[in-house]
Formats: C-alpha cells, sequence, structure tokens
C-alpha cells in the first residue's frame, strides 16, 4: 500500500439504504453469508458495501493505529470480472475520488478512507477463475475477507479452497482479522448445485442465506 494512494474522507461514498434482507446479512457475522436474488435486486452494491462496513469494523494496528483489510473479490471469468464486477466496485469507490484501479495483473484497486477513528484503509484483490491456473492462485492467497460474485457459476472447489485463504491479514503483530469469512450473492440456482445444497438442505454450522426479493433496494448508482 504505497504512500501515494490518494486519501478520501468517508463522505466520498455514496448513501446506502439497504432493504431489510440486506440489513439482516450486513447484521450477521456467518463465517460464510449467501444473498440469493434475481439480476436488479442489489446484491452486488450490498457487497460492496459489505467490504466497507467489515473494514470500519476493523479494529485498528496496535503498531500503527491502522485498520487494515485485504478483500479478494472473486468473478468467474475476466470480462465479467473487468465490465461487471470491477465497474460496480468502483460506482461505489470512484477512481476520481479513491484513486485508479490497477488493471494490470494482479488487478487490485487500495483505498485509504479518513475516519472520525483514524485511517482505514482496504486493499481489493481482483480474480477471475477463467482457467485452472487461476483457481491456483487461490492457494497464494493471504485475505482477510472474501466476496464472490455470482457464485453460482465458479466450482465448490474454488469456494472450499478460498474459505481456507481468509483470516490471514493482517498479521498476528497488526491484531489480526477482527473478522474473517466469506460471503456470496447468486442467482437461483438447480437444485443440484452446490450453493442449493448448502443453502436449502444440509447448512453447516457458522453458514447464513438470505433471499433478496427482487428490485427492492432502491440504489441511487442503479448497480445490482
Amino acid at each position: 500500500m504505497g504512500g501515494g494512494v490518494p486519501m478520501a474522507n468517508a463522505e466520498g461514498i455514496p448513501p446506502y439504504k439497504a432493504h431489510p434482507t440486506l440489513s439482516r446479512f450486513h447484521n450477521s457475522n456467518a463465517f460464510v453469508r449467501g444473498v440469493k436474488g434475481p439480476f436488479g435486486s442489489g446484491k452486488s452494491s450490498a457487497m460492496c458495501v459489505e467490504c466497507l462496513i467489515r473494514a470500519l469494523q476493523q479494529e485498528p494496528s496496535p503498531r500503527t493505529g491502522v485498520r487494515k483489510v485485504r478483500v479478494g473479490i472473486i468473478r468467474n471469468t475476466y470480462p465479467e470480472l473487468k465490465f461487471t464486477t470491477m465497474k460496480t466496485w468502483t460506482e461505489w469507490f470512484p477512481e476520481e475520488i479513491f484513486g485508479p484501479v490497477k488493471y494490470d495483473l494482479p488487478h487490485s484497486h487500495v483505498i485509504k478512507i479518513q475516519t472520525s477513528a483514524g485511517l482505514v484503509m482496504i486493499e481489493a484483490v481482483f480474480i477471475a477463475l477463467d482457467k485452472l491456473t487461476d483457481v491456483k492462485k487461490l492457494k497464494s492467497l493471504e485475505l482477510t475477507f472474501a466476496w464472490v460474485n455470482e457464485a453460482s457459476e465458479i466450482s465448490q472447489e474454488a469456494f472450499d479452497m478460498l474459505c481456507g485463504r481468509v483470516n490471514r491479514y493482517p498479521a498476528v503483530r497488526d491484531g489480526g482479522a477482527t473478522w474473517a469469512g466469506v460471503f456470496l450473492d447468486y442467482n437461483p440456482p438447480p437444485p443440484d448445485h452446490w450453493i442449493y445444497v448448502l443453502a436449502e438442505e444440509e447448512t453447516p454450522i457458522g453458514y447464513e442465506f438470505f433471499h433478496q426479493p427482487p428490485a427492492l433496494l432502491k440504489d441511487p448508482l442503479g448497480a445490482v
């Protein structure tokens, strides 16, 4: 996180008001949380805001006083990552306020937000899973938490691997992660899909799933 990253005030983030279903999602501390809903129901916007919420809740480093998180943001293909997921991210965290996204590999966006409680630093790492080699990249991640966008399009192998890569940042000497986990958004999957099994049939302890009704989150940006 270089010193050249612009610093923004928390007021640089657009206003957000969640539907009650998404409020329950934000208030849950389950290790894995999923939100099912159709296109246009505000799922992706809620995930972007959740990244901010968890960063603000991160305890400051006992050494530096800075609240630091690293989030892995996952999509199944590069075009969808770039033109959908990253587009929504930059609508919530505009480059003209929070500095440029790094579009060279690995894609990332490091932002600094000055709050009344001190400095918050979010490092977002964007990863597409087009190829088996991309899935293997998950093994090297050191994350605080992760967001899987359109999770029904990725394999259970990739999801399981990602669950093992969170709670690894910040380092213990910086206080460790205040909250660690994985959150997912997805369209309704078929009954034989691994997400359906987890959400509807055999939900493990520490997992929680939410059903977002159609187009009920009034997002001023029109993001989904």
